[in-house]
């Protein structure tokens, strides 16, 4: 018997997987995904730029508050407590003491006299001077053989910051003088005619002084706005900083970003004027009033059209 077999039809095995549609609303709600993640770390990213900015500013502004009411509160200040202070510092200009005020200012920067070093101050934003003492000395007025044919005062070699050509106060208990000092070593004079620049316009003899008399360095500084320094963009403002030392009258940038300073001065505990309105009654000021506007150097949100972030601080400073 023969038995013939025929040949069995394969068995077709069933394919699994994604058709083309599926493929693409897979791939959309990807995007969606990975849109919404990169969105958030956008926002992230610009509130984290904007808040840093927002902190320099704060910082700039603490910065400069500090400063300036440091020297605010010691004008007028005289490690002997004596008003009567006799200025023997050549020619006429801000840097010299006023007897009874420590302080003063002006509505126009640009009237200091003479004008603060390059940069020069920005026209019709006010400037503020303060004058006082720093870092005292103990018994530092020598009196030797010399002191007695009225030669020029000496002093020990004990350095409290007072160098060549810098300005100094020096003192007891019934008078006080300021002056730039020739130099600061045992031996040698302390002031001369003519000494650096501004000078001196007499000599400062020793002998009148009693054995507790005192030596602190003269700090007269001027604070006003000017043009930013090298690396700035373009018209950008700094807070400057202007004081003599070596013979030079100096410029320091203190902030940058400061677009604008106010001062007004209380007097009398009352009145709240300008400092036109003080004239020369500057003992009579009794608080400053200071007001800084600041602003970011570049823009925080990277946009072509956006401002930098600007925000405006005041306090108030007693005068001590």
């Amino acid at each position: 018997m023969t038995i013939s077999l025929s040949p069995q039809s394969p068995r077709r095995i069933r394919q699994s997987g994604l058709t083309l549609v599926e493929l693409m609303v897979a791939m959309l709600l990807g995007l969606v995904v990975v849109g919404a993640v990169v969105s958030v770390l956008l926002s992230s990213r610009q509130s984290y730029t904007t808040n840093y900015a927002l902190s320099q500013v704060q910082d700039n502004a603490r910065i400069a508050f500090e400063l300036m009411a440091r020297d605010i509160r010691q004008a007028g200040s005289s490690p002997c407590g004596n008003s009567n202070v006799s200025d023997v510092l050549a020619g006429t200009g801000w840097y010299h003491w006023v007897n009874g005020a420590g302080l003063f200012g002006v509505d126009d920067a640009t009237q200091l006299a003479p004008l603060p070093a390059a940069p020069a101050p920005t026209a019709s934003l006010p400037a503020i001077v303060t004058r006082g003492v720093g870092q005292v000395s103990a018994n530092l007025i020598t009196a030797g053989a010399a002191c007695a044919t009225g030669a020029p005062m000496t002093v020990a070699p004990t350095d409290v910051g007072i160098g060549a050509d810098d300005l100094v106060l020096a003192c007891d208990g019934t008078q006080a003088y300021i002056y730039q000092a020739a130099a600061f070593n045992a031996g040698l004079p302390l002031t001369a005619v003519g000494t650096g620049a501004p000078g001196n316009t007499s000599n400062l003899g020793c002998a009148s002084f009693s054995s507790t008399a005192y030596v602190a360095p003269y700090q007269a500084f001027a604070w006003y706005v000017g043009a930013a320094g090298a690396g700035a963009p373009a018209g950008t403002l700094s807070l400057y900083r202007a004081h003599y030392a070596g013979n030079a009258l100096v410029s320091d940038e203190i902030i940058r970003g400061v677009t604008n300073m106010q001062l007004a001065y209380l007097t009398n505990g009352t009145n709240v004027v300008s400092a036109t309105t003080v004239g020369t009654a500057w003992n009579t000021v009794t608080n400053v009033r200071l007001t800084l506007t600041l602003q970011t150097l570049t823009n925080p949100n990277n946009k072509t059209n956006s401002e930098p972030l600007v925000r405006t601080f005041d306090t108030t400073i007693r005068v001590r």
